[in-house]
């Protein structure tokens, strides 16, 4: 085990710069124009890339520091000064696998400012400083010790799995080092402890007199929020009942704050002349759809306090709420990367299939697919591209099938695909349509083509099948049969 916190005593110091230290501690006194302007100044090319930051984030043409303080807002250029000079410190150069992290450290300082900001917090930009810290710790980790952080990294795609392989590694996880790294670096523990704690629950306290305490709140659901964009959708209803309870935020309230969030992100990414982004599209869905949770659930709020003289209507606001949950379990059962329906959808849904076709002999069929040598893909355009690949044909299935139709990502490269026909008929030709569309789509990477193809297993319904799994089973046997054959063909017998 490596005895990180012992390494960073030792080194920790030279990782941030002082000037950049003393930008971070002095805001907790307030943010000074002068103290800004000099740092500015003092720095070689700082000066330069900060106002080609504000002009980019403003569509604003500004020669003067103090012109663009007077633009934008000593808070906004603060920010915007504290992206330009974490990126020189941490990501010189675009990087596969740090720019993602570096980009959510972005949204998660985005939210965390924006949640502070509904609060009305004082100096809302402290929780913006310690968001932006979150992961410091992996940069640190990616230039001291590289194979760990791909053990890290590499293997693990969600933060439980990641801290997981951190404490094993070094006995500690991401969050821990982080705080260690930036007292080392000396920085104030107002900024230091919130980055300590953004991933226990247990420590935060509701919003109240305590300032170190309410910015720790805010990162911590800042934090929350930006895994639930980039990793576990399944944490929406947790987090919204946690959100109400600890900082009375209902969900018109949380509808302003991812807006802005969002719009706020974006605007930092721009500035920082970042156009490959890692965040995901689908969350205008889940904002648009809580827009309409929240306008329900506002009015059911509202009558739960006339309850004694209504209760008439306690059934017909009940039932709301249920509506509510299953549309929430509904966007639960989507893949989060494709937007395809996941494992779980497919197994309650083909469960219901099977009902029907045995008791009313309404037939369908099963389509088991797989991306050809998608390995090779990975290895050797990296795990983007594969992300790209996978979102691209799940797009070309769903424009192919029927509305009626339905897909789900059961693994990695792995497809089922539900289709309603006539017995006998339909499966096969849907099957070889998908494959001829997805053989003759173009898949670019850096100017190149990459050759995509699928594999396809048809099986339809049959009285005899006893259960959906056995129909599955017959299915992947087909697709089996249609790799060992060669891939890119359709096995229906």
């Amino acid at each position: 085990m490596i005895d990180i916190a012992f390494e960073i005593k030792n080194t920790g110091k030279t990782f941030m710069p002082a000037y950049f230290v003393d930008l971070l501690n002095s805001s907790l006194n307030g943010l000074s124009q002068k103290e800004i302007t000099n740092i500015i100044n003092s720095r070689d090319g700082l000066k330069d890339k900060f106002l080609e930051s504000v002009i980019k984030a403003a569509g604003t043409n500004v020669t003067t520091v103090e012109k663009a303080i007077d633009v934008l807002g000593i808070e906004y250029c603060y920010i915007l000064l504290l992206n330009v000079i974490l990126k020189d410190l941490v990501l010189a150069e675009p990087n596969p696998v740090l720019s993602p992290i570096f980009e959510m450290q972005l949204f998660t300082a985005a939210s965390s400012y924006f949640l502070a900001k509904k609060c009305k917090l004082p100096d809302a930009h402290l929780a913006y400083v310690s968001g932006l810290l979150t992961n410091i710790s992996y940069f640190y980790i990616f230039s001291s010790h590289p194979s760990e952080f791909r053990q890290i990294i590499e293997k693990n795609d969600n933060s439980i799995k990641r801290m997981t392989s951190e404490w094993e590694i070094f006995g500690l996880d991401h969050a821990e080092i982080s705080y260690i790294l930036l007292e080392y670096s000396g920085l104030n523990s107002e900024i230091t402890e919130p980055v300590r704690y953004h991933h226990q629950k247990t420590i935060q306290r509701s919003i109240g007199s305590d300032n170190k305490d309410n910015y720790s709140l805010c990162l911590y659901f800042g934090s929350v929020l930006s895994n639930i964009f980039y990793e576990d959708l399944n944490l929406a209803t947790e987090f919204r009942k946690e959100i109400k309870n600890l900082m009375n935020l209902y969900s018109d309230n949380l509808e302003d704050i991812v807006d802005g969030s969002v719009d706020f992100f974006k605007v930092c990414l721009k500035s920082l002349y970042i156009k490959d982004i890692y965040f995901p599209g689908y969350f205008k869905i889940i904002s648009r759809f809580d827009t309409q949770i929240a306008m329900i659930t506002s009015e059911f709020d509202m009558t739960q306090k006339k309850i004694a003289d209504l209760n008439s209507q306690t059934i017909k606001y009940q039932k709301v709420l249920e509506d509510n949950s299953r549309k929430l379990v509904g966007i639960a059962l989507l893949d989060p990367l494709t937007g395809a329906f996941n494992r779980r959808y497919l197994d309650e849904k083909l469960h219901d299939e099977f009902l029907k076709a045995k008791r009313y002999g309404i037939n369908f069929t099963l389509i088991s697919c797989d991306i050809d040598h998608f390995k090779k893909i990975n290895d050797t355009y990296g795990h983007g591209f594969g992300d790209t690949v996978l979102v691209k044909l799940v797009a070309i299935i769903k424009s192919t099938i029927r509305k009626t139709d339905y897909v789900a990502r059961i693994g990695g490269e792995e497809f089922v695909i539900v289709c309603h026909s006539q017995a006998g008929s339909g499966g096969c030709s849907i099957a070889e349509k998908i494959r001829k569309v997805i053989e003759n789509s173009v898949f670019e990477y850096k100017e190149n083509i990459v050759p995509v193809t699928m594999s396809f297993g048809v099986a339809d319904y049959y009285p005899e099948v006893k259960s959906a799994q056995e129909l599955i089973k017959i299915s992947d046997e087909r697709l089996y049969k249609a790799k060992n054959e060669g891939r890119n063909r359709v096995v229906e017998k």
